[in-house]
């Protein structure tokens, strides 16, 4: 998963305060090994997320990945942001008000909809819009 997490940080670079809090030190090689653990870590706890690799046929590099929550139906416990990731518990704390307000509008829609939508992200890194699967 460290290619996976490597596309992402590099996506994202330091142009969104919420990726860079959450993930201190992406742009790293240990920041970038951490960050490829954490999504291992996901991958093999949590029921409802698939991913999604891209790979060129000519390399066999990994070109673009994607992490799709699918939860049909079940609306998930709210995750607390945890793990020994930060310098200290300030930077901490301040990546779980982070990961709150981003988020906030994803999990309040989740609930909303009983885990029956798909969300739309747009460039701005905003969610902006929900659509129903009932």
């Amino acid at each position: 998963m460290d290619r996976a997490f490597a596309i992402v940080s590099s996506a994202f670079g330091h142009d969104h305060t919420y990726f860079d809090a959450v993930y201190p030190a992406h742009d790293t090689p240990s920041g970038r090994k951490t960050g490829g653990d954490r999504l291992l870590a996901t991958k093999h706890s949590d029921c409802w997320t698939t991913f999604l690799k891209v790979t060129d046929t000519d390399t066999g590099e990994m070109i673009a990945q994607a992490k799709w929550s699918i939860f049909n139906g079940v609306t998930p416990e709210e995750m607390e942001l945890n793990g020994d990731y930060w310098e200290g518990e300030e930077e901490k704390e301040y990546a779980r008000y982070m990961c709150r307000e981003f988020l906030g509008p994803r999990r309040a829609a989740i609930k909303a909809s009983r885990g029956k939508l798909v969300c739309k992200w747009v460039p701005s890194w905003r969610f902006n819009e929900v659509v129903s699967m009932d």
